[in-house]
């Protein structure tokens, strides 16, 4: 074991050293111009923004529970919002409240798949709706969302699952908060915390000989992004998709597919870059970046705007919240045999 471990630890630290060594070949050869992107040169500086301005995050959270007979799922979703006066907090308020009550819901007849998508469809749905609620009745300039702007392939059900019309529901919710958001003129952005994605991997390797790609091939977005950006500085703009029409997810998002961008952005020295979206409409890659900087620069070791930290707080599920629900569900419906719960769940040797 403590072979095999020490093994395994050297193959790491050889891969971090090559990461590390490719990125400052790159850094030197400053290329300008590199397929799909959105802007000449690879790294930009980002400059920090004084705030006067309103800003909200939304986070939801999701407890669930498997039934014999059913699936319960637990939701809540809410917003927070903090107005900003030179660079200072000077009020904040929630929406709809500090800790709002969690929403029941059941579906029955699900299998294994289908009650995952339910479970992320359903959460989706609560947040995208408190997203629109809050840019109608609060009028943010920036709304922030914990994660992508866009559902992810894997919250795509099959044609013929009973959670589809979830999934369809879904989309025009997005697209009712897009359009919203730009006749408001509030911007619409997101970010993920722990990106794993190939995108912006794929950009690079287009530029680079043969004997380079390997180091590209074994990692994934942040692991090498770590390493060729300095705190302060962001990536170039990038369409989401490099073919929008193609994409499982964009092309049922209609006209609104290419205005779905992207960069990464490294606000602090000793952590990791973050993957931000946004809706392209009235602002550019460069003012996001600037907001975003200005929002995740309070820890040095934990980059990640402090909005959407409190609205994590919020939102997060406890377990007891769904153990109080199933209690009273039993008390309310007495022993039935959709009540029971699964033999995984009440082993009686152990």
């Amino acid at each position: 074991m403590h072979e095999k471990l020490a093994e395994l630890i050297d193959n790491i630290k050889a891969l971090e050293e090559k990461r590390s060594e490719l990125a400052q070949k790159i850094r030197e050869e400053n290329r300008e111009v590199y397929p799909e992107a959105l802007e000449k040169n690879l790294v930009h500086k980002v400059e920090p923004l004084e705030l006067n301005c309103r800003v909200a995050a939304v986070d939801g959270g999701l407890a669930a529970q498997e039934f014999h007979g059913f699936d319960l799922v637990l939701t809540r979703a809410l917003s927070v919002i903090f107005d900003y006066k030179n660079s200072k907090r000077a009020s904040h308020l929630y929406y709809p409240s500090r800790i709002p009550d969690a929403e029941p819901d059941a579906l029955t007849a699900l299998d294994s798949h289908e009650f995952t998508w339910h479970k992320s469809l359903i959460r989706l749905r609560k947040e995208i709706e408190v997203a629109y609620e809050t840019v109608e009745k609060h009028k943010p300039d920036y709304i922030m969302l914990d994660g992508s702007i866009v559902p992810q392939i894997s919250d795509k059900p099959s044609e013929d699952s009973p959670v589809r019309p979830l999934y369809n529901k879904l989309l025009e919710d997005y697209k009712r908060l897009y359009s919203t958001c730009k006749e408001k003129e509030c911007q619409l952005i997101g970010v993920i915390k722990d990106s794993r994605g190939k995108r912006f991997i794929e950009i690079i390797e287009k530029t680079l000989p043969t004997h380079q790609k390997g180091v590209l091939a074994t990692s994934h977005d942040t692991s090498f992004l770590h390493f060729l950006l300095n705190a302060g500085e962001r990536t170039f703009e990038f369409h989401y998709s490099n073919a929008e029409k193609e994409h499982h997810v964009l092309k049922d998002l209609g006209e609104w597919s290419p205005f779905i961008r992207t960069f990464y952005i490294k606000p602090v020295k000793d952590d990791r870059p973050l993957r931000v979206e946004f809706l392209k409409t009235s602002r550019d890659a460069g003012e996001v970046s600037s907001l975003i900087y200005s929002l995740s620069t309070i820890n040095q070791k934990y980059a990640y705007p402090a909005i959407l930290i409190e609205a994590d707080m919020r939102a997060a599920m406890d377990r007891s919240e769904l153990e109080r629900a199933c209690r009273n569900l039993l008390l309310r419906a007495g022993r039935r045999v959709s009540f029971l719960p699964l033999r995984r769940d009440s082993r009686p040797f152990r």
